[in-house]
């Protein structure tokens, strides 16, 4: 994923848009023998959503920061 995707994907993440996607497939991710995988720009938004904003709608820059990092090498966008 490009920093261009991952921008794209955290301004649907900020929206009000519903994002109806499975998380499933990034169980794991953080994990070393984690493989790559073929996604869309909607599910990466709904993982920003569930990995980085807390209850008060502040976003944790330290865990955006690890999730942009890792996505890179492990997340291919189609699309």
């Amino acid at each position: 994923m490009t920093k261009k995707e991952f921008s794209r994907a955290y301004e649907i993440a900020k929206s009000d848009k519903e994002i109806n996607a499975e998380l499933h497939i990034f169980d794991g991710f953080g994990l070393p023998d984690y493989e790559p995988v073929y996604t869309t720009l909607e599910a990466v938004a709904k993982l920003i959503r569930y990995q980085t904003f807390r209850l008060d709608g502040s976003v944790d820059s330290k865990s955006l920061h690890e999730l942009a990092t890792i996505g890179r090498k492990k997340f291919m966008v189609l699309g």
